[in-house]
């Protein structure tokens, strides 16, 4: 059993990296990788602890990319088993110190609205480290000042929106070579989460594929079987590995960890033994 995507709370997920290794092996997982998002933080402890009891490791990070800044749309790119830890560390650090800046100055905004918060509370409102500019949305809805995240995000988040304080955006570009730079390989997270489908989604992910692109997850919890067989067939067109991640969060999650299926190995070794240009 593998499973290639996972979430510990050094992102937005409830258990610390340890914890998500000592839970994969208790359900028989052989094969597995901290796609934390936006940090690399936990590799070092998920890597000792999956040595001390058995499971190949895997490094991952999963990074947002812009795709429409007009409209704030992104997609996410899982990056794996990089050789250069310090290419990634320093965008991600300088990301971070961003992402805290631009809350800072959305506190300010708040205030001025007679709302007073602060980012510790902002920063709160989901488990774990990872901080963007969609918490503001959040807890401006989930405090019941919007009725809906949609318009608070419309209004804080879109450049076109009253509130909107302007921030870096990296696209997809970048992250697809910030990933190749440290040694490591594109992966197009959860295809079926994007809006392209059927032919629009076949030619978007010829154009990944000639920024860099390297896999695709094939094998998702939200994938149906005939999205399993489309996808595996971009795979073959474009010459893409394939991998496969559960994307688990946390105990309270329906979604089960581990993918189990014949080809499992080949999957693996495609990822240790990927060649990259």
């Amino acid at each position: 059993m593998i499973d290639l995507h996972l979430h510990s709370f050094v992102s937005d997920g409830d258990l610390s990296p340890s914890e998500i290794v000592r839970k994969a092996k208790q359900n028989g997982i052989s094969t597995l990788s901290l796609t934390d998002h936006d940090s690399i933080s936990g590799i070092a402890e998920a890597q000792l602890v999956c040595k001390q009891l058995g499971i190949r490791f895997i490094p991952g990070v999963e990074l947002e990319a812009a795709t429409d800044i007009s409209r704030s749309r992104y997609i996410h790119i899982l990056g794996y088993n990089f050789n250069n830890s310090n290419i990634l560390n320093e965008y991600l650090t300088k990301l971070r110190e961003e992402r805290i800046y631009i809350i800072m100055e959305y506190v300010k905004v708040l205030r001025t609205l007679g709302i007073y918060t602060s980012y510790e509370e902002i920063s709160s409102i989901t488990s774990g480290l990872h901080i963007t500019a969609y918490h503001i949305p959040m807890f401006l809805h989930q405090n019941g000042y919007y009725e809906s995240f949609s318009q608070a995000k419309k209004d804080f988040i879109n450049p076109s929106g009253k509130y909107y304080i302007p921030r870096n955006f990296y696209d997809v570009d970048f992250i697809i070579n910030l990933i190749l730079k440290a040694g490591g390989i594109p992966v197009l997270a959860h295809p079926c989460r994007l809006p392209q489908k059927n032919e629009a989604l076949d030619s978007y992910v010829a154009e990944l594929t000639s920024k860099g692109l390297l896999g695709i997850e094939t094998f998702y919890p939200e994938h149906c079987n005939e999205d399993v067989i489309f996808y595996k067939s971009l795979a073959q067109k474009y010459g893409l590995l394939q991998t496969a991640g559960s994307d688990w969060h946390s105990e309270k999650s329906q979604i089960k960890m581990g993918f189990e299926f014949s080809n499992e190995e080949a999957i693996v070794k495609s990822l240790l033994n990927c060649k990259r240009d």
